[in-house]
């Protein structure tokens, strides 16, 4: 039903699950799982568990379980049901019976199975240990009686059957721990299996022998301590741990520390420690470090690589299968053979290892006797005949056909699902060839007089990632390649059209050059007053590369007066404010001074090598004013309304350069001038106005970063269907102020001025300046 793999590092997910789809489907109320021990990655299957499914366990797994019910949101205490060892049970159709072994977490059994057509017996995980240390022998008895009474079908760990004799007890490793613990004369840090709970108690004890205080570096350390604690099984008291905070209290011959990170985990404390990142754990020369595990097959890279970087540190490692410090929970070759002898199944079949253990175990079942056993896959179903009576031996396996898994990954503590789901193989590409984004500003030539332009213009960005740029060669080579294909496009061309096209050539581009295929992933905005703001920068520079004739811009701005007040904001007769936005506002004059203009490298033109460009966001400042309400070019102002920021200065107006004394236009006086259209702010939009400024108003005291709040302001008001920039209510606001000044002055002062009581709640005793 349920098979966990560990995947290689190129699958970017934490651990993968191979599940039956059907059998996890919700409202299956026939599923039950069945624990026969805990560890880590068997608390990855439960969120993959219908909600309702039932979990029977020994009390000590229940309690690491109900630690990851409550994590994932999904504890239901009336699923956890509670087993003991040789006390039958019901589930399904098969009664259940736990069988005593040994391992190196507490509580491990084998299930028998009982029903009509048979009797299963599943070993779970062990070993044989002849003196464990909390007591609990092997339960060889149950095994004989088991015998007798006849197995159909045995299920046994396969993981060291190719280790030759007997695994050595916990016991001898207690004795090797507290040897080289008393011999230490500075700080001892072992580290192990966070799940061996044994062989904290061993720990524990020659800390106690040896003088020393214990301290827990690692998270899942505790977790294992902690439930068992809550079992009665634990061999240590919490409340008795040094804290890791406290580490530099205590002198180094002290202490005694135990670590996770025996596989070299990315997060593990020893790990993290032999980077010199660990907050908690520094390591020094003077260090013995007792490694007390075994490299799990897959992790031997990883694994040695660490102990290299603390052996560069200078640290003392003590490890190897002569130094006693481990002992697998996994029985050798010459334990599962006994089992075998003692049972006599009439079929059996390896579980738990790679295949080549699978295989070796079959073989090695052969040669005890048993007539039908053999090596399934992930999916494959296999049948057992019925007995047809006690004495009579089955007729093999029957084949039931292949199932149809469904791959799930669990990546960290919360995501789980599908490839699909989590992305596995997007993640995976753009890991080995890399990624480029590209965000295109596009600039439509405009049919203007005096400036026709065919080819479209585009400010670029591109950033890369997990890429070889070839000392920025690379870079350099997408722009050019981003310019040309921009190039290639009609001018009404379609913005997706032309994220398509770059996209296309960047990833022909990368792949000629380097044999990657990257993700491209190209974003187009169009700025339709981009064109005239260029233009406006070249002809200002003197470098226009246009043709002869009266641009469309000067024609704009004949016949206007040469001064202009901007964002100028008064209020009116009927007690309402209005302010002149820029992108309305008519044009007077034209002339700016030449020190204005700050160049912008970004802006280049796609279908040309030399071409000036200007700061676009400084330009836009100065060609709105100069604009006339019907020019074209204002039209597309209007577009943009309210996205630059306004300015309070008085623009002085010279016109250098042109011979202007006898354009009768520029004589116009104001009178001739039409009347600016005006934004004005309506009394309820000036009461939001005052209503969130006086929420902010303590962190408006603060002396910098205030435009940052009037454009919180700007944005709160905008959620409510009030358009306003941040530079328009903070100038507003200025005259508010004024104006609360001048009433406060006043004799009758709440009536003259509706918002007097508002401005009162806000500014009475306090100082506010009109410019903040």
């Amino acid at each position: 039903m349920l098979a966990l793999c560990f995947p290689t590092m190129t699958s970017l997910v934490s651990k993968k699950l191979y599940l039956i789809p059907h059998l996890l489907e919700d409202g299956v109320t026939k599923l039950k799982l069945l624990l026969l021990h805990m560890a880590t990655k068997i608390t990855l299957v439960i969120p993959a568990l219908d909600s309702h499914t039932p979990i029977f366990a020994s009390s000590f797994t229940v309690e690491l379980i109900k630690k990851r019910l409550k994590e994932n949101g999904i504890f239901i205490p009336s699923r956890l049901k509670v087993f003991k060892m040789k006390r039958r049970f019901t589930a399904g159709p098969f009664e259940i019976e736990p069988i005593r072994v040994t391992h190196s977490i507490p509580d491990c059994c084998g299930l028998v199975l009982r029903c009509a057509d048979g009797t299963i017996f599943h070993t779970g995980d062990w070993k044989i240990d002849e003196s464990p240390l909390d007591g609990k022998v092997f339960d060889r008895e149950t095994l004989e009686q088991l015998s007798k009474e006849g197995v159909t079908l045995m299920m046994s760990d396969s993981t060291n059957v190719l280790s030759p004799g007997r695994t050595i007890s916990e016991s001898v490793v207690a004795d090797a721990l507290l040897r080289r613990i008393s011999a230490a004369k500075g700080r001892v840090i072992t580290t192990q299996f966070a799940s061996n709970i044994h062989r904290l108690g061993s720990v524990k004890a020659a800390a106690d022998l040896t003088g020393r205080k214990l301290v827990f570096v690692g998270m899942s350390l505790r977790t294992y301590l902690d439930a068992a604690w809550k079992d009665g099984k634990a061999p240590i008291d919490p409340s008795t741990l040094v804290k890791v905070e406290d580490i530099d209290a205590y002198a180094p011959k002290d202490l005694l520390i135990v670590t996770t990170g025996s596989q070299a985990e990315p997060r593990a404390a020893l790990n993290l420690a032999s980077y010199g990142s660990s907050h908690s754990l520094k390591l020094s020369k003077e260090d013995m470090i007792l490694y007390s595990a075994k490299v799990i097959p897959g992790n031997e890279s990883r694994v040695m690589k660490m102990l290299n970087r603390i052996s560069e540190i200078g640290s003392n490692i003590i490890m190897g299968k002569n130094e006693l410090l481990h002992t697998s929970g996994h029985g050798y070759r010459g334990e599962l053979e006994e089992v075998l002898q003692i049972v006599k199944p009439q079929h059996f079949l390896p579980i738990h290892g790679e295949l080549l253990f699978l295989k070796e175990h079959e073989l090695l079942g052969r040669s005890t006797g048993i007539r039908h056993t053999t090596v399934i896959k992930n999916g494959e179903m296999l049948g057992v005949s019925h007995l047809r009576n006690r004495r009579v031996l089955s007729n093999g396996f029957t084949s039931l056909g292949m199932e149809n898994l469904q791959l799930k990954y669990s990546d960290g503590d919360k995501a789980f699902g599908s490839s699909s789901e989590l992305f596995v193989d997007e993640r995976l590409k753009i890991a080995t060839d890399g990624i480029i984004v590209v965000s295109m500003e596009i600039l439509r030539p405009q049919s203007v007089d005096g400036l026709n332009e065919t080819g479209i213009r585009g400010k670029l960005r591109i950033t890369t990632r997990c890429l070889w740029l070839d000392k920025g060669k690379l870079l350099d080579a997408l722009h050019k390649a981003a310019h040309a294909a921009l190039s290639s496009c009609p001018v009404n061309c379609p913005l997706p059209h032309m994220e398509r096209t770059v996209s296309e050539l960047l990833r022909k581009m990368v792949r000629k050059y380097s044999g990657k295929r990257p993700e491209v992933i190209v974003m187009a905005v169009e700025n339709p007053g981009g064109v005239l703001t260029e233009e406006l920068g070249t002809r200002l520079s003197g470098k226009s590369n246009t043709g002869i004739g009266i641009s469309a811009f000067r024609k704009a701005v004949d016949g206007q007066p040469t001064k202009s007040h901007l964002n100028s904001i008064k209020p009116n007769g009927n007690d309402d404010f209005h302010s002149e936005d820029n992108s309305s506002q008519e044009s007077q004059g034209f002339c700016i001074k030449p020190e204005r203009l700050l160049p912008e490298e970004d802006y280049i033109p796609s279908n040309s090598t030399e071409m000036n460009s200007f700061d676009n966001e400084g330009l836009e400042d100065f060609w709105r004013p100069f604009i006339t309400p019907t020019s074209p070019a204002n039209e597309l102002a209007k577009d943009n309304e309210g996205s630059v920021q306004q300015s309070k200065n008085t623009l002085e107006i010279t016109n250098e350069g042109e011979e202007v004394s006898d354009d009768k236009s520029l004589k116009t006086s104001n009178s001739d001038v039409k009347p600016v259209k005006r934004n004005k702010w309506k009394p309820e939009e000036i009461k939001k106005l005052i209503q969130l400024r006086g929420k902010l108003h303590d962190r408006f005291q603060v002396a910098k970063g205030r435009m940052a709040l009037w454009e919180e302001i700007s944005t709160s008001m905008l959620a409510d269907g009030i358009n306003r920039s941040p530079g328009q209510c903070k100038s507003l606001w200025a005259s508010l102020v004024v104006k609360f000044e001048q009433e406060s002055k006043s004799e009758n002062k709440s009536k003259s001025w509706p918002y007097f009581d508002e401005m009162s709640g806000i500014l009475s005793g306090s100082e506010d300046v009109a410019t903040e």
